[in-house]
C-alpha cells in the first residue's frame, strides 16, 4: 500500500511539474485550461486540480478570463536562479574585454518574460559612467539598448500586445508604439539597437542579442554618454561585440558591412 502511494505522489509530482512547463511555454501571453489539458494528455477535471495547486503555491496565476500565466513565486525562483547561472561565467571574461576596450560601461541582460534581467554589469575606464541599469535590474523590454534588440526578436504582433500589457511603463519616458515599431525595424535592418535618450536623457546605447540555448536569448550593451557615441563609433562598437561574442562560440545576428 505504501509503495502504491508514492507511486501516485509521484505520478502526481510529475503531471504537475509538466503542467508548470506548459504554463512557462505560453508565458508572458497565458494559456486556457483546455488547451493545456490537451497538450499534456490530462482530463479537464486532473489539470484543473493541479493548475489550482499551483496556483496556491503561487508558481501560477489566473486572471478574470481562466487564463494562466507563470506567478510571482516562480519568477522569483527564476532570478534565485540566475544568481548562479553558468552564463555568468562564461560572459565574464568577455564583457570585462569589451569594457576595457570600449572604456565604457557594459551589460549583460537575459530576458526573462516581457522584462529584460541585468546579471552583469563591466565598467570602462572613461571617468563619466552611464550607470543606467543596476545589476538584478528589470525593465520592460523595448527600453534600454539591451531590451530593444531583444524585443526585435518578437513578431509585430507580440510587439503590439506587449506594449499594451506595459502601456504604463512605456508612458513615462517612451516611446510610443509607433515609435517602438520604427527602433524595432531599424534594429532588424543593422543586426544590432541603436538608442539615443531612451532611458537616460544625454546617454546612448548600443545592443546586440545573442542565443545562449535554443529558444532562449541574451543581450550585451555598451552605454555610454551622447558625445562618445557620435559618428562611426556605434557601428564600431557593434564590431567589437560581435567580435567578442564569436569568439566566445556564439553567434550573434549581425554582419558588419565591407
Amino acid at each position: 500500500m505504501g509503495d502504491e502511494k508514492n507511486v501516485k505522489g509521484a505520478q502526481t509530482v510529475f503531471r504537475a511539474v509538466g503542467l508548470l512547463k506548459q504554463i512557462a511555454e505560453h508565458h508572458p501571453s497565458g494559456v486556457l485550461l483546455n488547451a493545456l489539458a490537451q497538450t499534456a494528455g490530462l482530463d479537464r477535471t486532473t489539470a484543473y486540480r493541479l493548475a489550482c495547486s499551483l496556483a496556491e503555491s503561487g508558481l501560477v496565476e489566473r486572471d478574470s478570463n481562466k487564463v494562466y500565466r507563470l506567478g510571482l513565486e516562480a519568477m522569483q525562483l527564476g532570478l534565485a536562479a540566475m544568481k548562479g547561472a553558468p552564463i555568468l561565467d562564461r560572459c565574464r571574461p568577455f564583457m570585462q574585454r569589451l569594457a576595457r576596450r570600449t572604456e565604457d560601461t557594459a551589460f549583460l541582460v537575459v530576458r526573462n518574460g516581457d522584462y529584460g534581467h541585468c546579471l552583469l554589469s563591466e565598467e570602462g575606464s572613461f571617468p563619466v559612467k552611464a550607470l543606467v541599469l543596476q545589476v538584478g535590474g528589470m525593465r520592460v523590454l523595448g527600453i534600454g539598448s539591451a531590451g530593444m534588440t531583444l524585443l526585435s526578436l518578437f513578431s509585430d504582433d507580440e510587439i503590439e500586445k506587449l506594449y499594451e500589457r506595459h502601456r504604463d511603463e512605456f508612458r513615462p519616458k517612451g516611446p510610443t508604439l509607433a515609435q517602438l515599431r520604427r527602433l524595432v525595424a531599424q534594429t532588424r535592418k543593422l543586426g544590432y539597437a541603436s538608442t539615443d535618450n531612451l532611458v537616460t536623457e544625454g546617454v546612448s546605447g548600443v545592443g546586440m542579442n545573442f542565443q545562449i540555448t535554443p529558444g532562449s536569448h541574451a543581450a550585451v550593451s555598451i552605454a555610454a554618454i551622447n558625445s562618445r557615441m557620435q559618428g562611426d563609433r556605434k557601428l564600431r562598437i557593434a564590431e567589437l561585440i560581435a567580435e567578442e561574442l564569436r569568439a566566445e562560440g556564439f553567434e550573434p545576428r549581425f554582419s558588419p558591412g565591407p
